[in-house]
């Protein structure tokens, strides 16, 4: 018994340890490149982002980490639409209106 709760403890602690409150945390994947994109249309917009589709309300801002070289899209019923900006090393960290890409 004394061991389960040993190990009970432990593995809170390391838990503990591990985590990091979300105020303090690099916005960092891996072999991607993150920004961030603004929806001022006036309406929500679905957005592809070459693995899939996203949703983005109205007057709300979501962050994209897409992979070097990938292409974030409109989406038009599930699939690629017209195509909103190339990721680069130049986007990192950046925040775009999704009206001014649309043009």
């Amino acid at each position: 018994m004394k061991k389960i709760v040993l190990s009970a403890m432990l593995l809170a602690g390391t838990a503990l340890v591990a985590f990091q409150p979300v105020s303090k945390q690099e916005n960092v994947v891996l072999g991607k490149i993150c920004f961030k994109i603004k929806n001022d249309t006036g309406k929500s917009q679905t957005l592809h982002t070459g693995s899939g589709t996203t949703s983005i309300n109205n007057l709300t801002t979501n962050e994209f980490c897409i992979e070097e070289g990938g292409i974030l899209y409109l989406a038009d019923r599930g699939l690629k639409g017209k195509e909103l900006l190339k990721v680069t090393s130049s986007v990192s960290g950046k925040t775009f209106e999704l009206s001014n890409l649309m043009k």
